[in-house]
């Protein structure tokens, strides 16, 4: 009896020591990635990981192109001008300005409204600076004076596909200061006040500025070339 009950005992331990063999090893839990932002403060991982993202560069217009031409247009449309030549005295600056144009004939009362335009670029290919001043003494040329500062700023809107705002095309209409930016680009309308400089004719000039300056935060990309 002893015999079969010890036979039976070594038959299961051999049955038990097999499945010891057969069974898998336990599996090792991987470790965690490292996380990317450890390295970063708390505030900033809190804006990168928000939903909304705020992104400090804003997208901003810059006028490429070729701006010897839009100096010839402006000649053609009556302000005549040197060309697009490096700036004097301005270095890495380039330009093409207009003397101060008679747009109308003088009455008995009134000398003629007048125009004079400063067009500039920091490079040969680049527009980013308009300044026009504007003369009107004799009240009936105001819309005519108005009209030629639109054909300019068309001229220049045209080329470059920018939607000039309303806002500031309306307060060169009404002689407003104004000012105000556009996708970057700085507007400004500017009457000559008397009591500034003296003279009760002031009143009659007009200074507007169209400044598009550099994009914000935006590497030029010759910054990735070896």
């Amino acid at each position: 009896m002893a015999l079969p009950l010890m036979l039976l005992a070594l038959a299961a331990i051999v049955v038990l020591s097999n499945r010891q063999l057969v069974q898998p090893p336990d599996l090792e839990v991987a470790a965690p990635p490292p996380d990317p932002l450890a390295g970063f403060p708390v505030d900033t991982q809190d804006s990168l990981t928000a939903p909304d993202i705020q992104v400090p560069a804003r997208l901003k217009l810059t006028f490429l192109g070729k701006p010897e031409e839009l100096c010839a247009e402006l000649t053609e449309i009556g302000l005549p001008n040197g060309g697009w030549t490096k700036a004097p005295f301005r270095r890495g600056r380039w330009q093409c300005a207009s003397d101060v144009v008679p747009l109308t004939t003088p009455s008995v009362d009134f000398g003629p409204a007048t125009l004079f335009f400063l067009l500039r670029g920091g490079a040969e290919d680049r527009v980013d600076y308009l300044r026009l001043k504007l003369n009107v003494e004799d009240p009936r040329q105001m819309e005519y004076g108005e009209a030629t500062v639109r054909s300019v700023i068309g001229a220049l809107s045209d080329r470059y596909s920018w939607a000039v705002p309303e806002r500031f095309l309306q307060a060169i209409s009404d002689f407003e200061a104004l000012e105000m930016t556009d996708r970057g680009v700085r507007l400004s309308v500017a009457p000559e006040d008397p009591n500034l400089t003296g003279d009760p004719a002031a009143s009659q000039r007009l200074n507007i500025i169209l400044n598009f300056g550099e994009p914000d935060l935006i590497r030029p990309a010759d910054g990735f070339q070896r």
